[in-house]
């Protein structure tokens, strides 16, 4: 049986992930941060643990990965990737010294892989699809954060060995998504006849459907590496507008309404121009993003209404711990 730690566990990405190792018959073990949030965290099953510890103090996060000696480790932590997660110096503890500090902990374990969770923000903005090898550019805590720590475990995985790929997500979506995000919300109203809050219809994102998404994870933990500190793009090649996202929701659900654009500001990171180069992971992979946006938007509603407690939870928008537990 294979064994994987998974940080973040608790997140939207993560908790997919858990719920795909776990179908797979792995044995999971979430590290999570004090106070995590259960809404997502699938309940009691005979091979998921659950560890509570800061990932930042090195001797406890050594004396884990020691003791539990997993195969793999899926490191998808993170904060400030959403706007209301401002706290610059928890955004560094997070995205940087609590990946730092896993990393060294993973390798004195002897962990075949490390697979990190990067962000497309590390480009900052580009009029281009950019590849991997082009300089980083971040702009904003969060963005910076998460470019150090990749060039931290670019450069530890080629002075020890370790495989520590980098993964740079674009805009993921599906089930278990924070409600107050784009794909969640724009669903949610249109099902109920109205829009949202919406920013300039131009404003371009490359979406990629999680599950696809977990497929590239997996992936990147058990495929040799020519580059053990390699970086992929994970996204689907092709950018969607905010336009034509509502175009496509509005002939799924029948919203007559009209969109009110620009009724919510501009944002610092808006740009008409954000999608991924994605022949990297194709060629070393064996990875391409395999859902078209509009089969995993029906998917994500019909998720959504599959439950009604959690369908009530959604439309709450109630995202604190203990509110609901969804499995």
């Amino acid at each position: 049986m294979q064994r994987a730690v998974v940080t973040g566990g608790s997140g939207f990405v993560g908790a997919s992930l858990v719920r795909r190792l776990l179908s797979m018959g792995w044995q999971v073990d979430l590290l999570l941060r004090p106070e995590f949030a259960t809404w997502r965290v699938p309940g009691q099953q005979p091979r998921l643990s659950k560890h509570v510890v800061d990932l930042t103090q090195a001797s406890s996060v050594q004396a884990l990965l020691h003791r539990l000696r997993p195969r793999h480790v899926f490191h998808l932590a993170a904060h400030g990737a959403y706007s209301w997660q401002t706290d610059a110096a928890r955004i560094a503890n997070t995205n940087l010294e609590a990946t730092r500090t896993l990393a060294l902990a993973a390798l004195k374990a002897n962990v075949e892989s490390l697979v990190h969770t990067g962000s497309s923000l590390e480009y900052g903005r580009k009029k281009h699809a950019p590849s991997e090898d082009e300089p980083a550019e971040p702009e904003g805590a969060y963005a910076i954060s998460k470019a150090a720590a990749t060039a931290f475990c670019r450069d530890l995985a080629r002075q020890s060995g370790m495989r520590i790929p980098t993964l740079r997500l674009y805009s993921v979506y599906g089930p278990w998504e924070e409600p107050r995000r784009l794909v969640p919300s724009l669903l949610l109203h249109a099902l109920a006849g109205t829009w949202p809050p919406l920013a300039n219809p131009k404003t371009a994102r490359d979406f990629v459907w999680v599950e696809d998404v977990i497929d590239s994870l997996i992936m990147a933990a058990n495929h040799p590496l020519a580059d053990p500190g390699a970086i992929f793009n994970i996204g689907t090649g092709r950018q969607t507008t905010l336009e034509e996202m509502v175009d496509i929701v509005r002939g799924m659900t029948g919203c007559e309404a009209e969109p009110h654009w620009q009724s919510m500001p501009d944002r610092d990171w808006d740009t008409d121009v954000w999608q991924a180069e994605t022949r990297h992971a194709a060629a070393e992979l064996g990875w391409t993003a395999q859902t078209p946006l509009r089969t995993g938007l029906q998917q994500t509603a019909e998720w959504l209404l599959q439950d009604r407690d959690r369908l009530n939870f959604y439309r709450t928008g109630l995202v604190h711990a203990g509110q609901m537990r969804c499995r």
